[in-house]
């Protein structure tokens, strides 16, 4: 009985852990959307400072894509559709 019981207690920590797993949302370079819309959007969705939402426009400019946002599947799919709506390349993805 308490091998069950350790099996049961195991498995829904397990599920915890699966369930609280961060996502990240990466904006994406985007040759096409001029910086200042990007910067814009990045202050108008997320309430950034206008020095935060630059120095995130330019690593995604520079690097090809940068992490915006770090939290539940579902708030970063959330976002992830915002951006989309104004025209940005973004996508969701495991935290490593």
């Amino acid at each position: 009985m308490s091998t069950e019981l350790d099996k049961s207690t195991t498995s829904l920590i397990e599920e915890d852990v699966v369930l609280d797993t961060p996502y990240n949302l990466f904006l994406w370079n985007d040759p096409v959307t001029p910086m200042q819309v990007v910067t814009y959007v990045l202050k108008q969705l997320f309430g950034f400072s206008k020095e935060k939402a630059e120095e995130l426009m330019l690593q995604a400019h520079n690097n090809g894509k940068v992490v915006i946002f770090t939290g539940s599947q579902q708030e970063a799919e959330r976002y992830c559709v915002q951006l989309h709506a104004k025209g940005l390349m973004a996508s969701v993805a495991k935290d490593a």
